[in-house]
């Protein structure tokens, strides 16, 4: 959903374009009525209660996206009440309006013509409008689950007039550019191509850029907007104002540099896994030949021979022992029981 604001001073040519019956069709009204000449006779006289104002006419046009042409084709009442609750949010309150629909283009959409006088004869502040409207239609657009399209996107060119023309063009051509540019150098170049021209703004000091503007060359191969037209970065998008595009600018370089980087250490094949260390072998003690065995044997068997008697019997000299013992354990009893 998008609204456009305008303002005038008669009423009877605005009415005129709004109630014409090739086209329109009359979905709400409030303090008037009748034939399109009597409705806007009716809003002039009451512009006689203030007539500080200028420009009392009030012209709203509120446009949705094609996206959303089933479900408001024919549905007339959510129309008006999207348009009621607009008028309230901008503060259009207590005057005059009417709301038309027009059935002449492919996207649905409205026309609201109010009076800036209101009933009391108190002005309805337009301060701020244009950015309160941007806030509003998103509001709206959420609420109702409408189509949440890009500004820019369903753009007729065809019918924008030169200044909007020249716009749209630079806008285009810097979307198209700037993902591909890394540096202002290339960004520029590209776009001189297109017949755009860049300028930098500098801060009085001269020693800093804070601002960046861009408009056609005298080459342009657009005669719509030869040289007549300059804009800011911020007035072509938001997302083109001098700080964005630095932002920009650097995350491709960034990206680059990095993309370079994997492409140079890149190696088509898996490269071999190195070789595992081996295990340190353990030795083993060699066994000892049999012949070595039998005669370490016989050599201790030799020096046993040294000290032990031949023929001695260690278990008889161990009982006669015991019974030598006996007879003195026995004898020394005696004693004591003769004492």
């Amino acid at each position: 959903m998008i609204g456009k604001i305008t303002k005038g001073s008669e009423f009877a040519g605005c009415v005129s374009y709004v109630l014409r019956e090739d086209k329109a069709r009359l979905l709400a009204s409030e303090g008037v009525s009748g034939t399109p000449e009597e409705m806007a006779e009716q809003f002039e006289l009451q512009t006689l209660l203030n007539d500080k104002v200028k420009n009392t006419v009030g012209h709203i046009s509120l446009s949705f996206s094609p996206e959303d042409g089933d479900r408001l084709r024919n549905d007339d009442r959510l129309m008006v009440k999207i348009a009621y609750e607009y008028m309230e949010k901008m503060g259009i309150r207590n005057t005059q309006f009417i709301i038309a629909r027009h059935t002449d283009r492919n996207h649905p959409h409205c026309h609201i013509v109010f009076n800036r006088v209101d009933n009391n004869g108190k002005t309805i502040s337009d301060k701020n409008d244009r950015y309160r409207n941007e806030k509003v239609c998103k509001a709206l657009t959420e609420k109702y689950g409408l189509y949440m399209a890009d500004g820019k996107e369903h753009v007729n060119t065809e019918r924008l007039r030169p200044h909007d023309r020249a716009k749209y063009d630079i806008y285009e051509a810097l979307k198209q550019e700037l993902p591909k540019a890394t540096s202002w150098e290339q960004l520029r170049e590209a776009l001189h191509k297109q017949g755009i021209m860049t300028e930098f703004k500098y801060s009085r000091t001269g020693d800093k850029i804070d601002g960046v503007k861009f408009f056609a060359s005298e080459a342009n191969k657009f005669e719509r907007i030869k040289g007549k037209h300059v804009f800011s970065g911020s007035k072509i998008d938001r997302k083109f104002s001098f700080a964005n595009i630095e932002k920009r600018l650097e995350r491709n370089k960034k990206f680059k540099e990095k993309y370079q980087q994997t492409q140079h250490t890149y190696e088509p094949h898996r490269p071999m896994a190195a070789p595992r260390p081996q295990a340190a072998p353990i030795q083993r003690e060699e066994p000892k030949p049999r012949h070595e065995e039998s005669s370490i044997e016989s050599v201790a068997s030799g020096i046993g021979g040294l000290f032990t008697p031949s023929g001695y019997d260690a278990t008889a000299a161990q009982e006669a022992a015991f019974a030598v013992e006996q007879q003195r354990l026995k004898k020394k009893k005696k004693r004591g029981r003769r004492i």
